[in-house]
């Protein structure tokens, strides 16, 4: 796969080089030739036509310099966006550390596992279901921090024993499950209000989700029912009816 992606950038800049700085650098050479006179988009119209003349040996030889420039400056921006992308992860690979030290709040909830019951060694849809209502609950509320893979106590378990209960036993497979779930039982519209990354520690991988607050009731839909929760404390709580339209009295308050 990095070979591949490196394979595009070579190609893409490449063609970068040979059809838009060549054609950009003679037309302003042309254009300063003439004694900046003229009409410079003119000259860059000749110097696209030029840059087509493959039957030209010397424009061949033109073409493989500028071509190799484009690869050139392409390889130094994937190169240094992958050293960013790095570097940002291992920041937050540490804040996310010193957020699991700090234990388990109204914002902040650890899970084991998405799916594999650790006590049982099988798969439990149950906690499929405990999974998706803790996400509802901070919906409902003000939002928070899901942590899976993160035992109750801050341990991390990693994701390995899930990951072989998917098709595709790998993070995008995890990802992908979790926003199907999401989609199956609180509504496709709400994909939006998470945002999934993945950290590896060891041999451990932890999923984290940011879960924005919804500024509309989320319903979880379980066995016919339409279920309302909430975060209360450290955990999740479903309310009745009279307890869910105060709820949402007091935070349609807060909006207006």
């Amino acid at each position: 796969m990095q070979r591949r992606k490196i394979g595009i950038w070579l190609l893409a800049g490449f063609a970068f080089g040979v059809f838009i700085l060549q054609p950009l650098g003679l037309s302003l050479f042309l254009f300063d030739r003439s004694g900046d006179s003229g009409h410079w988009p003119s000259y860059l119209g000749e110097a696209f036509e030029t840059v087509w003349g493959f039957t030209d040996v010397d424009q061949v030889l033109k073409n493989l310099l500028f071509g190799i420039l484009g690869s050139s400056l392409a390889l130094m921006v994937f190169f240094r966006k992958k050293i960013f992308q790095l570097n940002r992860k291992r920041m937050d690979g540490q804040t996310l550390l010193e957020l699991i030290k700090k234990g388990e709040n109204d914002l902040v909830e650890f899970k084991s596992s998405l799916r594999w019951d650790l006590r049982q060694s099988k798969v439990n849809k149950q906690l499929e279901f405990v999974i998706i209502k803790t996400i509802a609950g901070f919906m409902n509320t003000n939002g928070g921090n899901l942590l899976i893979g993160v035992d109750d106590n801050g341990n991390i378990l990693g994701l390995n024993q899930d990951f072989e209960t998917l098709k595709k036993p790998d993070r995008d497979g995890f990802e992908q499950y979790l926003m199907q779930l999401i989609s199956l039982k609180l509504g496709t519209h709400l994909c939006t209000a998470v945002n999934v990354s993945f950290y590896r520690y060891g041999e451990n991988d932890v999923c984290y989700i940011e879960i924005d607050p919804a500024k509309t009731p989320v319903y979880l839909s379980q066995d016919g029912r339409s279920r309302f929760y909430i975060r209360t404390g450290n955990g999740t709580r479903e309310l009745d009816l009279p307890e869910a339209i105060l709820h949402l009295g007091k935070k349609k308050a807060l909006y207006n």
